[in-house]
């Protein structure tokens, strides 16, 4: 089997206390004994230890023992699981061969992976679904509890009027609805699109408005600093006009700037020869400043070589007397380390020579800037040609310009101006006509719709194959005699049985019908593979034989044997586990289950608790 799992066995423990202890096996178990037994008490260990939020009953025989454990077998690879939970409350510790203990929280925990709820529905196959939590399409992840009260079904809850899938709070029926057409389809809420909450939409709605409002009055402002306009249609066809004003006055101007290209091309060419000769005269002028800085340069050495001459000649008519370092008079120089000094003579004509270089770069140089200083008056003279040439062309160009450029170009902006403000008119426009539409739909109340997905209440249709299976379990158990048709009604979300609907039945006959309910939805997952616990425990469904209510004395006696030859044979695959008085059972037993007796005296097994005593 893919999904669910098995109870293995239930104990209590406490310190110095022998172990209160139950086993199960798959198909049929059922612990029957008398009252005040500790029946009920196993259902409520149970419940507790797979993270149900209510202790067990406090009872004199258990209020030493300190601790719960479950065994639990999964149906898919068959490991074997630990729960041991305090009867004083807390968290789950799990345990199994081969791993380390975890701690599990007991209470459910939406997203969260240790919690004993996430940990059964991920054995049950339900691990990642969703259920639908409101008519506005709110959902939330499954929790174990929501298909707990599908699966254990206490000694109240049989006998209840209220349909076995609803739990008769209206809060919760979107849920209830929910989960149990999960189980009948394998179909969760995980695609339900969620409506926005009405408060919430109201307030949005309310907000918007106002942004709205805010936004027309500035839209309106801005139309008033246009200027006078019509209407958005008249607004628009004048735009159109202007448009093609517009286009006309730009071909205009495009050809009068093409009329004076010509011009525009002689005064550039005007323009390039004109540079050409300024660019020539500022690079001749640069030359002649610095061929007067050489020339300055050149006097100047002629000068000092002129004045080298002349010194030299004094120098020999001086007469040689103390020498000025250290003092020695003329014949008492020692002037073996001298060389020979140069003669007068020849110092003047090295000077004379080096004059005569000099002189003959000054003539040229002199020569150069003669040939320079014509070429720059000659260009001065071309410049003033070239300048007056282009003054004329620019003159001619300036003055085509104005009389015809300029005055296309003048037509051409002031169209643009006013085909810019039509614009600025028609948008303006177009944007109040949009926020005037926007403000009405937004003070329009939007009609509450119900979310997108799935009805919350299961059909009638969607319940055929489950009802079949109801059908199938009455006629097995003969009750009611000459069974007409089993049908779901959609609007109690409950049997309608023979035309007949449950609640209007005895306690007792409620009870049948509700343990065939639970045993046909246990039936109708195994057969249909759907995602399931695959077990059920059931307390009390024959208490009709026990305590009927007025009309049900007569109620035939053979039908609680075929009540139990049927639900041993038919869940073989699965677990079902019925709680219920000794009277109930066969006299010769059945076959084939897992029976425990409890007889109330010290004849066999007390009770759940080794001791005397025990709880109903």
């Amino acid at each position: 089997m893919k999904y669910g799992f098995a109870l293995l066995r239930l104990a209590l423990t406490g310190p110095g206390l022998p172990a209160a202890e139950l086993t199960f096996t798959r198909g049929l178990n059922v612990i029957a004994g008398p009252s005040d037994t500790g029946k009920s008490f196993v259902l409520q260990c149970i419940d507790y230890a797979l993270g149900g939020g209510n202790a067990p009953k406090e009872i004199p025989e258990a209020e030493r023992y300190t601790t719960v454990i479950l065994e639990i077998e999964s149906n898919h690879d068959k490991r074997v699981y630990t729960f041991e939970r305090s009867l004083r409350g807390g968290d789950v510790r799990l345990s199994t061969q081969g791993a380390d203990d975890r701690i599990l929280a007991a209470k459910h925990q939406g997203g969260k992976e240790d919690t004993v709820s996430k940990f059964l529905l991920d054995l049950s196959g339900l691990g990642a679904k969703k259920v639908r939590t409101n008519q506005q399409g709110t959902t939330r992840p499954l929790s174990f509890r929501d298909i707990a009260r599908l699966v254990l079904i206490d000694e109240e809850t049989v006998i209840k009027e209220t349909s076995p899938v609803l739990s008769g709070q209206v809060i919760h029926k979107t849920v209830e609805s929910g989960v149990f057409r999960l189980l009948l389809t394998g179909t969760d809420d995980s695609s339900v699109i969620a409506k926005e909450d009405a408060k919430v939409a109201k307030a949005r709605q309310e907000g918007k408005a106002e942004l709205l409002a805010g936004l027309l009055k500035k839209a309106r402002e801005e139309l008033a600093d246009v200027g006078e306009v019509g209407t958005i249609v008249d607004e628009r066809d004048r735009l159109t006009r202007l448009e093609a004003a517009l286009q006309a006055a730009t071909a205009e101007r495009d050809a009068e700037q093409a009329n004076a290209s010509p011009v525009e091309a002689k005064r550039k060419a005007a323009w390039k020869q004109l540079r050409k000769v300024d660019s020539r005269l500022n690079v001749l002028e640069e030359l002649q400043k610095r061929f007067g800085l050489l020339q300055e340069q050149y006097a100047s050495d002629l000068r000092r070589l002129e004045a080298i001459a002349e010194a030299g000649s004094r120098l020999e008519q001086l007469k040689e007397e103390r020498c000025p370092i250290c003092g020695a008079v003329a014949e008492h120089h020692d002037n073996s380390h001298r060389a020979e000094p140069l003669a007068q003579a020849d110092v003047s004509q090295a000077c004379q020579a080096e004059a005569a270089k000099t002189n003959a770069l000054l003539h040229d140089l002199q020569t150069t800037r003669e040939s320079t200083a014509a070429e720059v008056e000659q260009l001065t003279a071309e410049r003033d040609t070239r300048q007056a040439e282009f003054d004329a062309v620019d003159g001619e160009l300036k003055a085509l310009l104005s009389q015809r450029v300029d005055v296309a170009s003048k037509k051409v902006d002031e169209i643009r101006a006013r085909r810019d403000a039509c614009k600025k008119a028609v948008d303006v426009l177009r944007r109040l006509q949009e926020l005037e539409a926007l403000l009405a739909e937004a003070n329009t109340r939007q009609k509450r719709e119900p979310a997108e997905g799935p009805a919350t209440a299961v059909s009638t249709g969607q319940a055929e194959s489950f009802s079949k299976e109801v059908e199938w379990l009455l006629r097995a158990w003969r009750y009611p005699p000459n069974i007409d048709r089993v049908t779901f009604s959609e609007t109690d979300q409950d049997l309608v049985i023979s035309g007949r609907t449950r609640k209007t039945h005895g306690k007792g006959v409620r009870a049948i019908y509700r343990a065939a309910f639970n045993l046909a939805l246990l039936r109708h997952c195994v057969r249909e593979e759907r995602p399931f616990p695959n077990l059920v425990l059931i307390d009390s469904p024959l208490i009709v034989y026990e305590k009927p209510d007025d009309g049900e004395a007569e109620f035939p006696q053979d039908v609680k044997r075929y009540f139990w030859e049927s639900v041993r044979t038919s869940f073989l695959d699965a677990q079902v586990i019925i709680l219920e008085n000794r009277r109930q059972l066969p006299d010769d037993g059945i076959d084939g289950a897992n029976v425990v007796l409890f007889t109330g005296n010290d004849q066999g097994r007390r009770g759940f608790i080794p001791q005397a005593g025990g709880a109903a």
